[in-house]
């Protein structure tokens, strides 16, 4: 099935279970512009939702202790969908109908962006920085959606060019039984097919890691030299460590799905090795303004959980805040759409944005990461 296929399907799909909403209040008070998302913050990517969202709450609270955007405070109502697309779906008729938000805002993962989409369409509310990848919520164009981070796409291109540049040519592939991984399978097929490759094998995973044992056997006998995994959170870690138990010295791939900390933990010593795309700049070491930024506002707060998860939802906050700072003291919806698309190009010290009428994609930084023996991402 072609990604566009499976697009259609999956609204279609949603659109089914969506809801007649009602015309909604902007989200803008004389002393408040309140934002809305729906996550993860229990599930299999509860880790990756928390930190995220840690991050962006960060800063949209130093914000607001400098006064916030022309006099009104940012306030963000985060609610938990488990990474259950349907449950964000209620969640975010609750955000436009209860809480009349002017925005979304951060949503996670692309089966909860995907099912969500004949509601925004619907209700003309923007969907600002949804945490995934995905090229189902980015193809075709949407000017109600704005991107901050590169596609898995993206991510899968810079894996494939470094396996590469080391001569590894029999690649195998993991991914997840949704929307996420079925879409990772083809574009990495289309980025082998650029190369004149072809996958080693392939082999499905379910959300929860419960038929593990079937992916590894699966892949195991094409015996390739290195795994892609297009899969996040119990599903990577339960198949790097049954893969592990069967023979050792595999050497995998992950998305930035993977890029917390919380995830090295999980794998404990399974993880050391595993090479993870990161596509926000290193937390850990201020060797640029924006770094330097979220470590003054973070050791501000006393938040001492630094991650790249974190530094992602960081710098989205601060695209947004740009751009509500942009739109002026006259807030809308619309009005922050045309304020995004108009604001010209924006340089977060090498991290680039540039919206406009006809493109809504964001940065291309990518770089990859290993985890090592200590516990660490390094470079």
């Amino acid at each position: 099935m072609t990604i566009s296929r499976l697009f259609r399907t999956m609204v279609l799909a949603a659109a089914a279970a969506a809801f007649s909403l009602p015309a909604a209040a902007q989200g803008v008070t004389n002393d408040e512009i309140l934002l809305g998302q729906t996550t993860a913050l229990t599930g299999p990517l509860a880790e990756l939702g928390l930190e995220a969202t840690a991050g962006a709450k960060a800063y949209f609270d130093y914000v607001n202790m400098q006064g916030g955007v022309h006099g009104r405070k940012i306030k963000l109502i985060t609610l938990d969908d488990g990474y259950n697309p349907q449950k964000a779906v209620m969640n975010v008729k609750q955000l436009v109908e209860k809480d009349q938000v002017l925005s979304l805002f951060g949503v996670l993962g692309a089966p909860a962006n995907v099912a969500i989409m004949p509601l925004i369409q619907q209700v003309g509310i923007p969907n600002f920085g949804p945490l995934t990848g995905t090229n189902l919520v980015r193809q075709p164009f949407n000017r109600l959606v704005f991107h901050v981070g590169p596609s898995y796409a993206d991510e899968l291109a810079k894996i494939v060019e470094h396996l590469t540049v080391r001569g590894i040519t029999q690649i195998g592939v993991v991914y997840q039984d949704n929307a996420f991984g079925k879409e990772g399978l083809i574009a990495l097929e289309q980025i082998m097919a650029a190369h004149n490759m072809k996958l080693a094998g392939t082999a499905s995973i379910d959300n929860t890691g419960s038929d593990a044992s079937k992916a590894v056997d699966a892949l195991m006998k094409v015996a390739p030299q290195a795994i892609v995994m297009v899969t996040a959170g119990k599903a990577s870690f339960d198949f790097i460590k049954t893969y592990n138990q069967r023979a050792v010295g595999m050497q995998y791939f992950a998305l930035s799905v993977m890029a917390s900390q919380s995830a090295i933990k999980a794998l404990g010593k399974d993880g050391v090795g595993v090479v993870v795309s990161q596509v926000s700049p290193f937390p850990f070491s201020a060797t640029s303004r924006i770094v330097q930024e979220y470590q003054q506002v973070m050791k501000k707060l006393d938040i001492k959980n630094w991650s790249f998860a974190s530094m992602g939802g960081f710098i989205t906050a601060k695209v947004m805040v740009d751009g509500l700072r942009h739109a002026g003291r006259n807030l809308s919806r619309e009005r922050l759409i045309e304020s995004l698309e108009s604001m010209g190009k924006m340089d977060y010290d090498g991290f680039t944005i540039n919206y406009s009428k006809n493109n809504h994609l964001g940065h291309r930084y990518i770089e990859l990461t290993v985890i090592s023996k200590d516990g660490r991402f390094l470079r």
